[in-house]
């Protein structure tokens, strides 16, 4: 009788696991329908105890916690439907989501990128990639994101495309840089103001006050017809006020281009205020309604060869580009 009833328990309990997911499922959905997010939640919640590895259940609640601004939550629950289901196209596009909510506009670029690989007509995806990759200085990113998203008939597109790409009311210039994604860049700090418009970016996981490594792209403008020999020794006359022992290394320049530019290095061994060291590569670039002054630091006395390398091709793969 005892083993009798043991089958019989395994049997009602089997019986029960997919419909009760399911009916969980379907519960939780209408609540969530009807903007009951917390409802919703205690409905999924009882759904993944039924099946632990229940993927609605879990991506459905974190779509929940994302629309309570409880991204901690969101995240956790969406990093586990896509740990369940790679191939989960809405999760990726959720989680991006989730980061872009918190600002970490970097952080989101992978999971948009894996979003777009997976399903290129994704609502929106390409639109929101094209937006964080014009405010990080990829505006040839950004205009290629744009107009595939207004082909693929995402009405939003029209208006970035007015704006970062080219039109006959809109007449601008900006250098583009390609901050590579793999290097998860954010933004530190963003400020403008009618002379110049400054921005400063640092890997995902550091902050504007501890970091390891920095990126900064500055726009004079209005500023027109400085040599970049100039611009050069200006930037080390200032380097000089903080750091008297500041060295200038010169690498190369291009006065002949249609942008004049120059590349050069300042290492710092240390600050008046500050003994920890602080070396950077330079990239001047003279436009012609603005100079672009840009470099990336580290914390150290020098720039090794391989850094110089990386950072040189880095820069010049750059373009001045109109909008």
């Amino acid at each position: 009788m005892k083993h009798l009833l043991t089958i019989i328990a395994v049997i009602i309990t089997v019986t029960s696991f997919g419909q009760s997911a399911d009916e969980f499922l379907k519960s939780g959905i209408a609540k969530h329908n009807a903007k009951d997010y917390d409802g919703a939640i205690k409905e999924y919640s009882k759904a993944i105890k039924v099946d632990k590895n229940f993927r609605d259940g879990y991506f459905n609640r974190g779509v929940c916690e994302l629309a309570l601004q409880d991204f901690k939550a969101a995240k956790k629950d969406l990093d586990k439907t896509i740990e369940i289901d790679s191939t989960f196209v809405k999760a990726y596009y959720s989680r991006a989501t989730v980061l872009v909510s918190q600002q970490k506009y970097l952080e989101a670029l992978p999971d948009l990128n894996k979003t777009i690989e997976l399903d290129p007509s994704t609502p929106n995806a390409l639109t929101l990639r094209g937006q964080i990759r014009a405010q990080t200085g990829n505006k040839i990113g950004a205009c290629e994101d744009f107009l595939k998203a207004k082909e693929n008939g995402d009405a939003k597109a029209e208006k970035y495309i007015s704006q970062f790409c080219g039109n006959e009311q809109q007449v601008g210039e900006s250098l583009a840089l390609d901050w590579p994604d793999a290097e998860k860049w954010k933004v530190g700090d963003d400020q403008e103001n009618a002379q110049q418009h400054v921005i400063d970016l640092i890997h995902s996981n550091e902050t504007i006050d501890k970091w390891t490594e920095l990126g900064n792209m500055t726009s004079i403008k209005g500023v027109k017809g400085i040599s970049v020999d100039k611009a050069m020794n200006l930037m080390f006359d200032q380097a000089k006020q903080n750091s008297p022992k500041a060295k200038l290394t010169f690498i190369e320049k291009d006065e002949k281009a249609d942008c004049p530019w120059i590349i050069f290095t300042i290492e710092a061994p240390y600050f008046k205020n500050d003994k920890i060291p602080e070396s950077q590569l330079w990239y001047i670039v003279q436009g012609k309604q603005a100079l672009y002054t840009n470099f990336r630091a580290v914390k150290k006395a020098t720039v090794s060869d391989e850094l110089k390398d990386k950072w040189i091709k880095f820069f010049k793969a750059g373009k001045i580009v109109n909008k």
